[in-house]
């Protein structure tokens, strides 16, 4: 949808999580859930974040956004008990007075641990001390960490494993240059040798094809995300 069909007319509470599984490829069953920003307007039109952030900065509301997601998807999740991820971006983790609200309101939440952020590897990478105190300040909640498009940026990856994170999320143009491409292939299953080394799981992200998911279940990789299994919805199914 154009970008000029959202109007300055709207509200926070229009933006909602949309929610896609990430599978467990032993079972083929739900592992957990990313929630992802969804603005639906009364005529129920749904706009993607790239659609609708501009005003959301506009309006200076991008630290309540990241806090209004995290609310929502938590209440929704609360009496499900299956564990769900939220991203943060740069401005996020840098912003302490959200984060410390973040994991004070997993003081009482149950399971708590069922809670993790993904940030992406480019910020990762960029901002190696600011994520690692993050970690550091937010691990005593049981909220945990995972790295989001590993691949997509060049950097140092023996690093970025180095800190405590829950996982990490391969870029899904890896998978799909993995028989076309040496040097690829040999990233890819090097990336997974480490992360399983440290007991960090991998999942290969933007799995749209059933070739693409045959490819995948031919790796050491236990678990995926894409269109192949489900794309974001407002309810998740039942359990």
């Amino acid at each position: 949808m154009p970008i000029r069909e959202v109007t300055d007319q709207f509200q926070l509470e229009s933006i909602v999580p949309y929610f896609q599984p990430i599978m467990d490829l032993h079972n083929t069953r739900v592992w957990r859930y990313e929630c992802l920003a969804r603005l639906v307007t009364p005529d129920e039109k749904t706009f993607l974040p790239n659609e609708f952030l501009y005003l959301i900065e506009r309006h200076n509301y991008v630290q309540k956004l990241t806090e209004t997601m995290f609310v929502q998807s938590s209440r929704y999740f609360e009496a499900i008990n299956i564990p769900w991820n939220i991203n943060l971006n740069h401005a996020d983790l840098a912003n302490e007075a959200l984060t410390n609200r973040l994991i004070a309101h997993l003081a009482d939440y149950p399971s708590p641990s069922r809670v993790s952020v993904e940030v992406s590897a480019q910020v990762a990478m960029k901002e190696h001390g600011l994520l690692k105190t993050f970690i550091e300040r937010s691990m005593h909640s049981g909220l945990g960490v995972f790295i989001d498009n590993v691949g997509s940026t060049p950097g140092n990856i023996k690093n970025l494993l180095s800190l405590p994170i829950r996982g990490i999320k391969l870029a899904g143009g890896l998978i799909r240059q993995f028989d076309t491409h040496p040097e690829v292939q040999e990233f890819v299953l090097n990336v997974i040798e480490m992360a399983q080394a440290r007991s960090i799981s991998v999942v290969a992200e933007h799995v749209e094809t059933e070739e693409t998911l045959a490819l995948v279940r031919s790796l050491p990789i236990r678990y995926a995300q894409g269109f192949v299994f489900s794309r974001p919805a407002p309810n998740v199914k039942s359990h």
